[in-house]
């Protein structure tokens, strides 16, 4: 018998290998490290949805507290580096998470009706690190109605690092921002 979600015989899987939904490509900074790798939305599922709400199937329910990546390179302070073929990293651990582009090549397709939104540029600082880009916003508020939504994750865009990051990148179009991590937000 195969399983609907992978197609495996047996109903058997690599948790991380489930043929329905989208891959995305991540650069992940912690408190302890970087992290680069893939993980996984719904088909129609936007990476900021997936990490303040998780995603749910039938055989994956866990993945409200932790982010599950595969294919990961692991980058410490020390410029030391490990690949592992899975990691799972607890979300509280997260300062950001960057989209680097689609693993699968096709461009995801907008699943809520986009409405308006008004960029707010802000400069966000994180313990070692400060973004500078765009936060964006109903078009009535302002950034301390931005900042106190009750979603962990923030989108900024356009973001840029200072320092770099360790690895040479020094800005990436998306990226989401636990809030739990950032010391102060200014304009």
């Amino acid at each position: 018998m195969s399983n609907p979600e992978t197609g495996s015989p047996g109903g058997e899987s690599d948790s991380l290998s489930i043929g329905k939904l989208r891959k995305v490509k991540v650069l992940i900074y912690t408190t302890n490290g970087i992290f680069s790798g893939i993980t996984m939305c719904q088909p129609q599922q936007r990476l900021l949805d997936a990490l303040n709400k998780g995603f749910y199937s039938s055989r994956m329910q866990a993945f409200a507290d932790f982010l599950p990546l595969s294919e990961v390179m692991f980058f410490n302070s020390l410029n030391e580096s490990r690949s592992m073929e899975t990691a799972y990293i607890r979300k509280n651990n997260i300062l950001f998470v960057g989209e680097q582009f689609a693993a699968s090549g096709t461009p995801q397709t907008n699943v809520y009706p986009m409405r308006r939104k008004k960029p707010l540029e802000a400069v966000i600082n994180l313990p070692q690190l400060s973004l500078t880009g765009n936060m964006h916003s109903e078009m009535w508020e302002e950034l301390q109605e931005a900042l106190n939504r009750t979603d962990q994750f923030i989108p900024v865009t356009d973001v840029g690092f200072n320092p770099p990051l360790p690895n040479g990148i020094d800005r990436l179009d998306f990226v989401a921002v636990n809030k739990d991590h950032i010391i102060y937000v200014g304009k």
